[in-house]
């Protein structure tokens, strides 16, 4: 059941995830930029070296703006849209969040004593 299941959704999930990554891409974020800060988040973030939190703020304080003015960046600012797309993360929170949540559980399974 859960394998038919899948089977099924796993086009319309990867229809969802392109235009999620479209809308937040006409505002120049990334889905990493709109991760709910819990405590996983919060600490991939602080490890984050410092000029990832700088791209980070300044990407969701343009999209603020952006989205205040009922603007996308492609027609606001066409050369930061391209540069936008161009540009490559060496860190991705993604990657640190899950470490972290593997962490705690490995953590958490110490700590029962299995």
């Amino acid at each position: 059941m859960d394998k038919a299941l899948n089977t099924l959704l796993r086009p319309v999930a990867g229809f969802y995830q392109r235009q999620v990554a479209k809308s937040l891409a006409s505002y120049g974020l990334t889905y990493e930029d709109c991760m709910i800060e819990k405590n996983e988040v919060q600490e991939a973030l602080y490890l984050a070296p410092n000029e990832i939190m700088v791209m980070r703020n300044r990407r969701i304080k343009r999209a603020m703006d952006l989205s205040f003015k009922k603007k996308n960046l492609a027609t606001y600012a066409p050369d930061l849209a391209k540069s936008a797309e161009d540009e490559a993360y060496q860190f991705q929170i993604s990657e640190t969040v899950q470490k972290i949540r593997d962490r705690d559980e490995e953590r958490e399974l110490l700590h029962k004593g299995w």
